[in-house]
């Protein structure tokens, strides 16, 4: 496939930049991206650029003006049928990304005179073909055909009719109503697609804010038709919609973090990172605030800790300890640094890992919790027996239940544990083993067998064996909770406050909220790491 180009500045200077499909300018509000998508329409000596302004009136006149295609696109392009000068358009320069642009009209018009060209040049080619002899061509797809399915793919519950110079949609009951009682949604989706599809081929289509109007799962697959439909165009999408901006797969994306006026803008042209998704590459970029990540998925209860806890940092969940070392360690690189200059900082679950580990990854700025996991937060002395005080239950009372329960499940799988822990020290011994100095079958079985032979196995069950007995017999339950790994024991003391079934880590939510805040926020504290602010 042959590649697309656009220029842009970077560094003041204007610079081709390659996508071997389109671009995604994307950025925050006030970044300066339309004023880029304007900067970039003013390159364009040779006409070839179309740009679909924000600021777009949707109203639908009554009835559709008759014109040529020729009129219906200077109209369009120019903002004025008979001269070929872009200043009709953008009032002279005053009103570059301001102007409301109010050519619906015009749009129509020449979605209906592409309609008769085509409808003449078939007819045409029938008599040509009847006059030799031929058999007649098969009906070619027509804009209307087009717009047609694309309509019937994202609006499958209504019918768009486009005939007589008139526009309506009729419901699944049968009842057509016009074009100008559609929903903006729907009238937006007629605009875009007739402008698209009626720009030439090897235009250039800026559309700023593809997103207006529409819900997600529309504007995708409105977006994907469009492409499909024109793949002699080159899209350049100017967004702040993180996830649209994402959801073009192939786009060369740019980053737009600032403008000064002038036409200076502090711009980077972002590289494909195989291991950051594009989605999470724009969040991290677009926050103003440093970033950490935390292992569990959005919206979980564990994770709505963590804003209380940390509040000068944006909080995103990676799903996992690994994705957690992974993309702290991936914005931390220098390059990827450079983009965005903030504090990037993990947080992952203590999950058996030994003290030297917790050392080797505060190096690379990755913090552990002071409990095997997440969840054993919500099980901390002073957090249960602030519940219990909540609900008119004796403090030190409930809390000795808790710990009894506590130990008595973590004792019920005893070895399940023990196992677990040894497993996971082993699992990193293993991890010890490099390539030999020679290069060779048998070097190479030598090497594992040095690694494996290094690894002593009764010395590793019996010092954490050692270990958990010494917290059992003296019934410390702050080292407990930094062994016991088991998602759901917070969840099972529920009964235990008077609570029905998995209803204590939602009560704690709310109360986090009220006035007991700080008393919860500063329990907390004690079991979490302070994040250095360098």
């Amino acid at each position: 496939m042959e590649k697309r180009h656009i220029t842009i500045p970077i560094n003041g200077k204007p610079q081709e930049v390659e996508s071997v499909q389109n671009f995604v300018i994307v950025g925050a509000n006030g970044s300066g991206k339309s004023h880029l998508g304007a900067w970039i329409e003013k390159q364009s000596a040779n006409g070839n650029v179309l740009r679909i302004s924000a600021q777009r009136a949707l109203s639908i006149p009554d009835n559709i003006t008759i014109k040529s295609e020729e009129a219906a696109w200077n109209k369009i392009y120019y903002g004025e049928e008979n001269h070929h000068d872009k200043n009709y358009k953008w009032n002279w320069g005053n009103g570059l990304t301001t102007t409301l642009i109010n050519d619906y009209d015009s749009v129509l018009s020449a979605i209906f005179a592409r309609l008769n060209k085509e409808d003449r040049a078939y007819v045409i080619d029938c008599k040509n073909r009847e006059l030799n002899g031929e058999e007649k061509a098969n009906v070619p797809q027509m804009i209307v055909d087009k717009i047609t399915m694309i309509w019937n793919a994202i609006y499958p519950h209504r019918q768009i009719i486009l005939e007589d110079a008139k526009i309506k949609a009729q419901t699944q009951s049968a009842e057509e109503y016009h074009a100008k009682e559609m929903s903006d949604g729907e009238r937006v989706t007629i605009y875009l697609l007739g402008q698209c599809l009626i720009a030439p081929d090897n235009m250039t289509i800026i559309i700023d804010e593809p997103e207006i109007h529409l819900h997600k799962s529309i504007m995708y697959r409105l977006w994907d038709k469009i492409e499909e439909l024109c793949p002699n165009k080159t899209f350049v999408y100017i967004t702040h919609d993180l996830d649209f901006a994402a959801s073009r797969k192939e786009a060369t994306k740019i980053w737009v973090k600032s403008y000064s006026g002038k036409e200076q803008w502090d711009i980077n042209v972002l590289d494909s990172e195989g291991n950051i998704p594009d989605s999470l590459m724009f969040e991290v970029l677009g926050n103003r605030k440093p970033v950490l990540f935390v292992e569990g998925e959005r919206g979980s209860y564990d994770n709505q800790l963590y804003p209380f806890i940390y509040s000068n940092y944006n909080i995103i969940p990676c799903h996992d300890c690994t994705k957690v070392i992974e993309m702290t360690k991936s914005f931390n690189n220098e390059r990827i640094k450079s983009l965005h200059n903030y504090n990037i900082k993990g947080l992952i679950d203590r999950d058996y890992i030994t003290e030297n580990e917790i050392q080797s990854y505060k190096e690379s700025n990755i913090y552990t919790l002071d409990v095997a996991e997440v969840e054993n937060l919500y099980l901390l002395e002073d957090i249960i027996k602030l519940v219990a005080e909540n609900q008119a239950l004796d403090p030190d009372e409930t809390f000795n239940n808790v710990k009894k329960f506590i130990f008595e499940e973590f004792y019920k799988e005893y070895d399940l544990q023990l196992c677990s822990i040894c497993s996971k020290e082993i699992r990193h011994k293993l991890q010890c083993y490099t390539k030999p100095q020679e290069n060779s079958v048998d070097a190479l079985k030598l090497q594992i067998e040095k690694t494996v032979n290094s690894i002593n196995i009764d010395q590793i069950y019996n010092q954490h064996k050692q270990h958990i007995d010494a917290i059992i017999k003296s019934e410390d339950y702050n080292e407990l909770l930094k062994i016991y790994n088991r998602k759901s024991i917070h969840l099972r003391v529920s009964n235990i406050l008077k609570l029905s079934p998995n209803e204590y880590p939602k009560l704690i939510l709310r109360l986090i909220k009220t006035g007991k805040k700080e008393r919860i926020i500063g329990a907390l504290k004690k079991h979490m790491p302070i994040l250095d602010e360098n």
